[in-house]
């Protein structure tokens, strides 16, 4: 398994390697992502949420990601099996967040009369 988490000029992603030597002839491994209160491992903290992977014969793997909105837009999304090399490859980019949004600054206006 292999991980890479990255924070590049504001955007965060995650790459995933998961070797699979010995999965089952035809399976082709799955993911999914599981919210903080599916699990029952840890108390539930909406900062964070998991990805999940699966496939036969191997018990399923989590990752614990922060809870962040997953960006699916074309290339900041994408998965790849290998076949040939039973490697399972996912990459994710989260949304940019930018938070709340700065007020104006007040006009310039003349200091009330006395």
């Amino acid at each position: 398994v292999f991980v890479f988490v990255c924070v590049f000029f504001f955007t965060m992603f995650v790459f995933v390697q998961v070797d699979f030597p010995e999965v089952a002839e035809g399976v082709t491994p799955r993911h999914r992502f599981m919210s903080a209160y599916e699990q029952r491992v840890e108390a539930p903290d909406r900062s964070w949420q998991y990805l999940l992977f699966a496939a036969e014969p191997y018990e399923t793997i989590a990752f614990k990601i922060p809870g962040r909105d997953v960006d699916n837009s074309s290339g900041k999304f994408w998965t790849h099996w290998n076949k040939d090399t039973r490697q399972f490859f996912l990459q994710l980019h989260f949304r940019h967040d930018r938070g709340p949004a700065m007020p104006p600054p007040p006009p310039n206006q003349p200091p009330p009369p006395r």
